[in-house]
């Protein structure tokens, strides 16, 4: 990490010069509530399930809400991707990215869009679909559009709090005095925000809820592996965490860079070492198995890991949400 010190200083400066620049600049705005839920670090701050809490919230009120996305890992550079309408998923996770076409599998009339410029997509949403609540997913370095609440997610698990890239860090630790709350993922006793705030500090842990057999076929209960030999297959930034969220014996473990995007080959090769050492499934995360149409046949049967984020302060999340302008006339609209 000491040969890497010289690059993180060139992109600490690079930073700086950016956040000056925004700090001066007027953020455009939609018209509309938007939230931005973003993070200070490359990937695995439990930053996609606490979207889903957040959409969930506006949608149990009978607010419209859409959730705006880049769409990483997505082939193609299409402007705007409509990924659901509320009604349908429209896009397959090849042009819409994973996490996206998760997010609206997962949550019944969520309305998700990507696009890398997110208030030119958050227009084209606007003028086809109407008035909605935006979600910024992966918001918070996205200063050039305006946001009624910027909520930052920290992993309070993540030891590497040095800039990119020597570390994990997008910008210093520092520029939290931005966000408007932050939400400490995968709590636990003793932890802290990593730099003095005073503004509403939430907490959040994931647990396992189930698993899903991909054909369609099954759904078991968190404990149904529990103690039994399974293999375990991720293309995520943080692949130790699934692990650590099971209470089987992992006999096999793959990991892959994240958004990876696998192929039967590759699939049929674990499933059959994992078979060769007694596994009785092959496990995946969710953001792996939408890359898996149809669930592929293996000598295995795949199962995706069901998550759900549990939020420690519930009221007070509530009440930050509630306190965005305008959702009244949202509320009438929808």
């Amino acid at each position: 990490m000491k040969a890497l010190a010289p690059l993180s200083w060139i992109y600490r400066a690079a930073v700086s010069v950016r956040n000056r620049y925004y700090d001066r600049v007027e953020p455009k705005k939609l018209g509309v509530p938007v939230v931005s839920v973003g993070n200070l670090t490359v990937g695995g701050s439990g930053k996609t399930p606490f979207v889903e809490v957040v959409s969930r919230h506006f949608l149990s009120r009978k607010i419209p809400v859409a959730v705006l996305s880049r769409g990483y890992g997505r082939e193609g550079s299409a402007p705007f991707v409509l990924v659901s309408d509320g009604q349908k998923v429209l896009a397959s996770a090849r042009d819409g990215g994973d996490e996206p076409v998760e997010l609206a599998r997962k949550v019944e009339g969520l309305v998700v869009a990507v696009g890398a410029d997110r208030y030119q997509a958050g227009r084209t949403l606007l003028e086809r679909l109407g008035p909605h609540v935006l979600v910024l997913d992966d918001g918070f370095q996205h200063r050039r559009l305006y946001r009624d609440l910027d909520i930052v997610c920290f992993d309070c698990g993540d030891p590497k709090l040095r800039l990119l890239p020597a570390g994990r860090l997008r910008e210093p630790v520092a520029s939290l005095s931005r966000a408007d709350a932050i939400v400490l993922t995968g709590y636990r006793e003793g932890c802290r925000p990593p730099a003095r705030f005073d503004k509403p500090v939430l907490r959040s842990i994931t647990r396992v809820v189930g698993f899903s057999r991909l054909d369609g076929e099954e759904r078991l209960s968190a404990d149904a592996f529990r103690g039994k030999p399974v293999a375990l297959a991720v293309g995520i930034a943080r692949p130790e965490r699934a692990r650590e969220s099971l209470d089987a014996d992992v006999v096999l473990f793959e990991t892959r860079r994240d958004h990876h995007r696998w192929n039967a080959s590759e699939l049929e090769t674990i499933a059959a070492g994992a078979s060769d050492h007694g596994a009785q499934a092959l496990l995946v995360t969710g953001k792996d198995a939408v890359k898996l149409e149809g669930g592929t046949a293996l000598a295995l049967p795949i199962y995706r890991i069901d998550i759900e984020s549990e939020i420690l302060d519930a009221s007070a999340l509530g009440a930050l949400l509630d306190g965005v302008p305008s959702l009244t006339t949202l509320a009438v609209l929808g």
